[in-house]
């Protein structure tokens, strides 16, 4: 599959997620819940790279460090500030809000990676920025 198609599958993916977290109400303290969900996702995958004979010593490099400090950022970090969010102001302006994130993305990898912003990248995060805050108008 080509990337946009994956992009795509996690729009759906996160889009779903912040419904599921909606519906769990305040029954369970947003870190607590984080914690769950980190804890139920480690453990899946833990058991799929197993058995598919993934999990060995080739993962011990840079790489590997990396996306484990993203997994701590994004998923422990980030997802309890999400939650949180989403218990306080409900999923739609949370998610909108959130959804905005790709600004600092763009700028961050043009700062660190000198990726380049097209006039295309740049007039679509900008759209997608304006969307988020419309919603504080």
């Amino acid at each position: 599959m080509e990337g946009w198609v994956y992009a795509l599958l996690a729009v759906l993916v996160w889009g779903i997620e912040a419904i599921i977290v909606r519906g769990a109400g305040d029954g369970v303290d947003p870190l607590v819940g984080t914690g769950i969900g980190c804890i139920a996702a480690g453990l899946v995958f833990a058991v799929y790279l197993g058995a598919t004979g993934r999990i060995n010593s080739d993962i011990l490099n840079r790489s590997g460090f990396y996306y484990g400090l993203a997994g701590v950022t994004s998923f422990a970090v980030g997802h309890y500030f999400y939650y949180t969010a989403i218990n306080k102001s409900g999923a739609s302006l949370s998610a909108s809000l959130v959804a905005t994130y790709p600004l600092l993305t763009v700028i961050l990898a043009w700062l660190l990676f000198g990726e380049q912003i097209t006039l295309k990248s740049g007039l679509g995060t900008l759209l997608i920025v304006i969307g988020g805050l419309l919603l504080f108008v």
